[in-house]
């Protein structure tokens, strides 16, 4: 802890001040002037308490020796224990402008449009658990200078002729670009950073400890150059964009170098230096049924990030009293014949599949953390060997895309085809209906404890029975009727794991961290 020079309390960063607060004399006094004999002893490195979660064994540090009962990783309530250590000192910090008064109101703000979120996240007492920490990331300085060519061309038209004149340009290019950062901890999952980011370097600290005084921080467990591609890629795309909108090159369609290697070469980008940074973050997480959901709030803008679950019976309830007006207000103003209420039913039960089959190549994607690189260069990543290749989106066509096709197809078959021609559908109606439940089977192996399985067999099934009354047509509109009910039964069942499954999206795994202390069953 840091104490007051006056009456030897416990010093608090304020952040209203920006300032070191003394609650008992009301001393207020700057960051940079309040240091520890054990601060100074390495230029490099700082003295700070470890708590370690002996459930799933994450770690963070902090100045003061008062941690809270729960674990911000795994939201378990455990008495974290602590040890003492000295860890490498950061070059920057980005310190905390925004309260926690203000990180709970943006939470509520974006809650309050979640009518189906569980009870418990609205819970004031389960709000007030938002723990400031300070979050790793590499900061990354390119220099771009030097003569750089490349092509360009203009078209002008004479007569009925087309003239393309080729130029080879030159200029001098001078650039820099400061304050690109990627998050430097595996554990912070890369979708959360994202959407939190940007962060407004120009704010940049040269850091001291005591600006953890109050706070947590986790330390970096990425190597420096684990984002340095991605950077330089960044870096190489939005000079190449400001090259072709430059006011002397309008004119010419410019042409750059495909790839990054070679656009690399021909701006002359270089790596200035990569510096480590501690960035604000107000953390929140909710740990249910063997799932943790996360919030994230940050700390300098006040931008939320975060996953909603849903409550299924809030749903469920909702859905029904909101069918019940709908279904009176079509009923009075639109009549369908039994067979065209039939494909609408079917069209909707492919609908439903498809969306269920969408999320199960999601959860695919997420449990494999094939879009999380921080996971995939993590320690415990590269000592297992067992770092997953890019997985690729089983999806040919783009859900909505879909969806629009299934619907026009509906309506075209309804509205246009001929009694004979509209038996056409149903046989395809059946073979899509079983592509989309098949390949979606095909993803629920690979998704350890996923929902579903009965639902698609149960749509499969009903698609089929109206399948055969449509190719059969019989007189008696009890079989069409029959045939919808059976369709919006196994509807509702495939809604019901939909919301499961999107609630397994909207949560993640109790994180494992390969740390003395984590439990594997944990």
């Amino acid at each position: 802890m840091y104490e007051c020079p006056n009456c030897g309390g416990n010093l608090k960063f304020e952040i209203s001040s920006q300032k070191l607060y003394c609650a008992f004399c009301d001393t207020r006094l700057e960051p940079a002037s309040v240091t520890k004999e054990a601060d100074t002893l390495e230029n490099d490195s700082f003295e700070v308490n470890v708590f370690l979660c002996p459930q799933c064994g994450g770690e963070m540090i902090s100045g003061d020796n008062d941690a809270t009962a729960f674990c911000s990783y795994c939201g378990a309530a455990n008495i974290l224990s602590t040890r003492l250590s000295r860890e490498k000192r950061p070059k920057y910090i980005i310190p905390f402008s925004k309260t926690k008064e203000d990180c709970k109101k943006a939470y509520a703000q974006k809650l309050r449009k979640a009518i189906f979120a569980p009870k418990a996240l609205k819970d004031s007492n389960f709000i007030d658990s938002f723990r400031g920490i300070y979050m790793p990331y590499w900061l990354y300085h390119f220099t771009q200078k030097g003569p750089v060519a490349f092509k360009g061309k203009r078209t002008k038209t004479k007569g009925n002729y087309l003239y393309t004149d080729h130029y080879k340009l030159t200029a001098d290019l001078d650039a820099e670009s400061q304050g690109l950062s990627h998050d430097a901890s595996a554990a912070f999952y890369d979708s959360i950073s994202q959407e939190l980011a940007p962060f407004d370097t120009r704010n940049l600290k040269p850091f001291t400890p005591s600006y953890l005084s109050g706070f947590y921080a986790d330390v970096p467990d990425l190597a420096a150059d684990s984002y340095l591609a991605d950077a330089t890629d960044t870096v190489n795309q939005n000079t190449a964009k400001q090259i072709k909108h430059h006011t002397e090159l309008k004119s010419y369609d410019v042409s750059l170098p495909n790839g990054n290697k070679s656009l690399n070469t021909a701006l002359n980008t270089k790596c200035e230096s990569m510096d480590s940074a501690m960035y604000p973050v107000w953390f929140l997480s909710w740990q249910n049924q063997g799932r943790v959901a996360y919030a994230a709030v940050n700390g300098q803008t006040g931008k939320v990030a975060m996953d909603i679950p849903i409550d299924s019976k809030k749903y469920l309830i909702g859905s029904l009293l909101l069918a019940v007006p709908i279904f009176l207000i079509l009923n009075l103003f639109l009549t369908l014949r039994p067979s065209v209420l039939m494909i609408l039913c079917a069209v909707l039960s492919m609908t439903a599949t498809e969306i269920w089959r969408y999320e199960l190549d999601s959860i695919h994607m997420r449990e494999t953390h094939a879009n999380d690189k921080g996971i995939k260069l993590s320690k415990k990543q590269q000592k297992s060997d067992k770092a997953p290749k890019k997985q690729k989106n089983s999806s040919v066509t783009p859900l909505s895309l879909r969806l629009i096709f299934l619907w026009l197809l509906c309506l075209f078959t309804a509205l246009f085809l001929s009694n004979i021609a509209s038996r056409l559908i149903w046989p395809a109606a059946i073979a899509g209906t079983a592509y989309i439940c098949i390949s979606g089977l095909k993803m629920k192996g690979p998704s350890q404890d996923t929902k579903g399985g009965l639902s698609p067999a149960a749509v499969l099934a009903s698609v089929g029975a109206a399948t055969l009354t449509g190719l059969i047509r019989p007189v008696s509109d009890l079989w069409y009727y029959g045939c919808v009910l059976l369709m919006l039964a196994s509807v509702i069942l495939c809604i019901t794991d939909i919301i499961r499954n999107f609630n397994r999206l909207a949560t993640y795994r109790l994180p494992q961290f390969d740390k003395k202390g984590g439990e594997d069953n944990a």
